[in-house]
């Protein structure tokens, strides 16, 4: 078995137990770590750096804002040392819209701004929900969401012990 593919096959499998581990955490040390190495698994061969690539962008719609604007970072960075995730043409276009989205602000944009981002690097851009409503549903979602966000941040808050 060549080196080559026992790293793909172990790259597999770290990004399983990534997966796996980070979903539904409220830890932002696990979540905060959890985005570095997915960041340094998009620079393994393909189909693993897709992959992980998919995942970071998940990370842009977050429930916690400070994990949203770490994952932001991350991807930029990525973007940065691996342009071929996004085509040649679109790659500054994502670019801006990192740089220029308030990722640690409302969160609907932020959904909104991770979409276009998935488009672009070609990704499955099937939507959970909704994306962006201005009508809260009839039994009030819409002021739910945002008490739910705020009570989200404070648990955050309130794990890393400030």
């Amino acid at each position: 078995m060549s080196l080559e593919i026992r790293t793909h096959d172990f790259a597999a499998g770290i990004l399983a137990s990534l997966a796996i581990e980070l979903k539904g955490s409220r830890e932002f040390s696990k979540l905060h770590s959890g985005i570095s190495i997915l960041g340094y698994l998009t620079s393994v061969q393909d189909p693993i750096n897709s992959q992980a690539f998919s995942q970071l962008l998940y990370f842009l719609g977050h429930r916690y804002p400070k994990i949203r604007k770490v994952a932001a970072d991350q991807v930029y960075l990525v973007l940065l040392q691996n342009a071929k995730l996004v085509a040649n043409d679109r790659i500054d276009q994502s670019l801006e819209i990192l740089s220029e989205t308030c990722w640690d602000g409302d969160i609907e944009e932020a959904k909104v701004q991770r979409l276009q981002l998935r488009q672009m690097a070609g990704l499955e851009t099937r939507v959970l929900g909704k994306v962006n409503s201005s009508e809260p549903d009839k039994r009030g979602a819409g002021k739910r969401a945002s008490a739910d966000e705020n009570e989200s941040y404070a648990a955050l808050v309130g794990s890393t012990g400030f």
